[in-house]
């Protein structure tokens, strides 16, 4: 049973590489390369999507973003609730029940959602040293985010950004994006559920920016929207990002 349940997801997720393919060309981005990052909200408010396999549905469905994006295939992964880490690639040789194998037994959901330090961490990972901390008073807090923008990549990262909910460190968090958009970083934010998202609906006005680096959209329902308008959307605004981060040589 396991044996054939597990080729029938292997099946599933060849199909879910075909229609990011689709989606792709008719974005103009066939032959664009990318590293795939996905940062998954695990605030106790996510219990329910994990537990019906909506969060493992989102990891496949990123994966197929993945290997037509990705060199290797793969996406790196962070989580992010009250604190953040960072707990490695999934590929095709892993992604079979990767989230009851990596994630439900060793990190307990917890008890509120910042954005800021899994950005940070997400920034760091790529662009080791590029942002720095200014401590605030006696060394405490965590003080005001510069950048050092580094030579030109030739490949951008693209960032799925997946919560249920809004942040408690907003003011953090723009700054992070302010900053990070001295890099070649773009920040694909989903919110999933009713809740208002304040924050991440302000994110097109976001002053302060070299360019826009993010978007946002909000799904009541994954289980109600189909692969094909899940992948256009996640490209909405990814090709004019492009250009601009071309245009302001922050990728090659």
């Amino acid at each position: 049973m396991s044996i054939d349940l597990q080729k029938r997801a292997e099946e599933n997720l060849i199909n879910l590489s075909k229609k990011a393919t689709i989606s792709l060309s008719k974005k103009g981005l066939g032959s664009q390369r990318a590293r795939v990052a996905l940062a998954l909200d695990i605030s106790g408010s996510m219990t329910g999507l994990f537990s019906s396999g909506m969060v493992q549905a989102v990891c496949e469905r990123t994966l197929g973003l993945g290997m037509n994006f990705d060199d290797n295939g793969a996406a790196d992964v962070f989580l992010f609730g009250v604190q953040d880490y960072s707990i490695g690639e999934i590929g095709k040789e892993n992604f079979y029940e990767f989230v009851n194998r990596e994630i439900r037994p060793k990190y307990k959901l917890e008890n509120g959602t910042n954005y800021a330090g899994v950005m940070q961490r997400i920034a760091d990972h790529y662009y080791p040293g590029a942002l720095s901390v200014r401590k605030g008073l006696f060394g405490l807090g965590r003080g005001k985010v510069s950048v050092h923008t580094p030579p030109p990549e030739e490949q951008p990262v693209y960032v799925i950004f997946v919560t249920d909910g809004n942040c408690f460190d907003a003011d953090r968090a723009a700054e992070l994006i302010r900053q990070t958009s001295h890099l070649g970083i773009f920040w694909q934010f989903v919110g999933v559920g009713r809740e208002s998202f304040q924050f991440l609906k302000q994110l097109d006005d976001l002053d302060g920016r070299l360019i826009d680096n993010a978007n946002f959209f909000q799904v009541n329902d994954l289980k109600k929207i189909s692969d094909e308008e899940l992948y256009d959307r996640l490209l909405g605004e990814f090709p004019d990002w492009l250009k601009l981060a071309k245009e302001k040589s922050l990728i090659k």
